[in-house]
């Protein structure tokens, strides 16, 4: 492909005919309401509870983003209502947070954890809000975030584990997009500040510009973690980083915060591509010893996610650079991610690839996939490529 603006239709047509009616078609729970996320080849459920309530809010906000950025289709919004109507009639504890999984009816499966659940499903409520002027339910969704933003800068609101605080990266890239998310629908006063916030800790405590990547997690104030937790690099949190970075720049022009966001997209392409299979590592240790614990097994692994945010993340930095260094990544991401990940017979694509490129099993749902990633991404990259 030597034009990037082919990629407009291209990525329409993906969401049109290859993801989108996968998940209208299998994902929506008609019986007890919200949604199944754990889908199997053909969409048929393999796990009727809803065992990672994150994937009720994105969901929601998927298919209401769609119905606001992409076509007004009734049955998108009608779609889009049913995760967010299911959190707020069954997800909430007496505290007001969310558990982390419920059984198919709605009863507590598991307790409310790092409030990632709060932020998925926010983003719901206020996409939602945004297609139906709803501003009861973008109230709603503005206290959410509240209560999240309050523990998550308390070195002990939100713990990872026992002990010494620790940052996670991933934290203060998430309330970024989620900011932008809310102020998408309506922009309050504080939402500038704390997203200069946000990018403040990835700069001070995470960046690593001498080592060309950024840590998943450090101390408190930004130290160095003496173990294997703190080595860890996520690729694809780089270049998603880099994303929110550079949208934020579009929003508020600033030299020092576009070359951030080129660098983290650039050196996550770089620390994360396999010079041998090709694809990107779901995780590397950034002295190239091995990863410790369970998540060690995924590490040289081939996620859905990281690559449909390379994609667009490439062809951003591209759209801003000129420079040909993205537009050659891009294509490589792009040769690879359509070659391994898509179904041609069913749809959508599959979650997990081993080292080599072959599916580990053959789901297109888990409870921690969905449409969100590729949706987002696909979008964003046909709107880009339409500017060229």
């Amino acid at each position: 492909m030597k034009d990037p603006r082919q990629l407009a239709p291209f990525y329409a047509d993906q969401l049109r005919e290859q993801i989108l009616p996968f998940w209208l078609q299998h994902a929506g729970d008609e019986e007890c309401g919200g949604y199944f996320s754990c889908l199997d080849r053909d969409g048929s459920v393999y796990e009727p509870h809803k065992v990672d309530i994150l994937m009720q809010g994105r969901i929601s906000w998927t298919f209401a983003w769609m119905y606001n950025e992409f076509e007004p289709r009734p049955e998108w919004l009608a779609f889009s209502r049913r995760g967010i109507g299911f959190v707020l009639k069954h997800g909430f504890d007496e505290k007001g947070r969310i558990y982390n999984a419920l059984t198919r009816d709605g009863r507590p499966m598991l307790s409310p954890s790092i409030y990632h659940g709060e932020l998925s499903t926010l983003i719901g409520m206020v996409e939602v809000a945004r297609a139906t002027k709803d501003d009861g339910l973008y109230r709603k969704a503005r206290s959410l975030f509240e209560m999240a933003w309050a523990a998550l800068n308390d070195p002990y609101g939100s713990p990872v584990r026992l002990g010494p605080p620790i940052r996670t990266h991933g934290n203060s890239m998430i309330v970024i997009n989620v900011i932008q998310q809310l102020r998408a629908c309506r922009e309050e006063p504080e939402d500038r500040e704390r997203i200069a916030q946000c990018i403040g800790i990835m700069r001070r405590c995470h960046y690593r510009p001498e080592r060309r990547l950024l840590l998943e997690y450090t101390g408190w104030e930004g130290e160095d973690l003496d173990e294997s937790l703190g080595r860890r690099v996520n690729p694809g949190h780089m270049i998603e980083g880099g994303i929110f970075l550079l949208h934020e720049h579009w929003r508020h022009p600033d030299a020092a915060l576009r070359e951030f966001g080129l660098n983290l997209i650039r050196w996550g392409f770089e620390q994360g591509w396999d010079r041998e299979y090709g694809g990107l590592f779901n995780d590397i240790d950034a002295e190239g010893l091995p990863i410790f614990g369970m998540e060690g097994l995924l590490g040289d692994c081939k996620l859905w996610w990281q690559h449909a945010e390379a994609l667009y993340g490439l062809l951003l930095g591209y759209w801003e650079t000129r420079d040909p260094w993205y537009w050659n990544a891009y294509q490589q991401v792009h040769e690879y991610s359509f070659r391994v990940f898509p179904d041609p017979q069913y749809g959508e694509w599959y979650a997990c690839l081993d080292r080599t490129g072959r599916p580990i099993n053959r789901a297109k749902g888990t409870n921690r996939k969905c449409c969100y990633h590729i949706g987002r991404n696909f979008l964003w990259a046909s709107k880009l490529a339409a500017r060229f």
